[in-house]
């Protein structure tokens, strides 16, 4: 059973949890604030002297962390109205909604806006204009996937059996047991060499269904730079909503 406590710094309160099964100390630093996981019998002394030595790179990410909460913020507020000039991220561009009066319903992407034609009733409601920018993102998503699961399945060696592309919330992707890869469709927002790492990395599932040395190193093979890829994708992942 873990054990939780609390210990007070300048700057911040750190969480303290131990347990038995853990053989080292960890710290992290997110949205929820600072904590530490440490093996069970290790003394209060020493987690003390862990944190204070981590002090200024505790700070910056709790830094980090408060702009992002901000930002969420901010984009949360953004997202609950879509009006002319709002700005939808589209594969890494931040582009411009413009709305359009017009007999025929549809969603056009320019080369510097996405335009919504559809008539007066439909443009003055929020949640009409949402479906159809979530239902035109959706498509691209399952277009996009698809063609970079096509180039990517001829470098990584390993063809799935099924591509799914689904809605999921705290995932970017996924692979079975029976050789189906998942890929979430809100990776439409993200920059083309971020989808392509999501890609590679369930594609790399199908050789090894584990996060083992041995799969990083399929990883590595295809994407060379996974590790600033992946980084992106933990500290913007939050901005890929709609």
């Amino acid at each position: 059973m873990a054990m939780v406590e609390t210990l007070t710094f300048e700057n911040f309160e750190v969480t303290v949890i131990r347990s038995s099964r853990r053989k080292t100390a960890v710290i992290k630093v997110d949205l929820e604030g600072v904590s530490v996981r440490v093996p069970a019998d290790l003394p209060l002394a020493r987690i003390e002297k862990l944190v204070a030595e981590k002090t200024v790179w505790i700070e910056r990410k709790l830094a980090e962390a408060e702009r992002k909460q901000r930002g969420i913020a901010e984009q949360a507020e953004q997202n609950s109205t879509l009006a002319d000039g709002s700005r939808i991220m589209v594969q890494g561009q931040h582009l411009p909604l413009r709305l359009i009066e017009s007999d025929h319903m549809r969603v056009v992407r320019t080369s510097d806006r996405l335009e919504v034609y559809a008539d007066g009733d439909v443009l003055g409601d929020t949640e009409q204009v949402r479906a159809l920018v979530e239902q035109w993102l959706y498509g691209r998503a399952v277009e996009e996937l698809n063609f970079c699961v096509n180039v990517y399945k001829q470098r990584v060696g390993a063809t799935p059996s099924r591509i799914q592309i689904k809605d999921y919330r705290a995932r970017w992707g996924s692979c079975k047991p029976d050789g189906s890869i998942q890929l979430n469709w809100r990776l439409i927002h993200a920059p083309m060499h971020i989808m392509d790492y999501v890609v590679v990395h369930e594609l790399c599932h199908l050789l090894e269904m584990n996060h083992s040395k041995r799969f990083w190193s399929e990883v590595e093979r295809v994407e060379p730079q996974y590790k600033m890829k992946r980084q992106w994708l933990r500290d913007n992942g939050w901005q890929l909503s709609f």
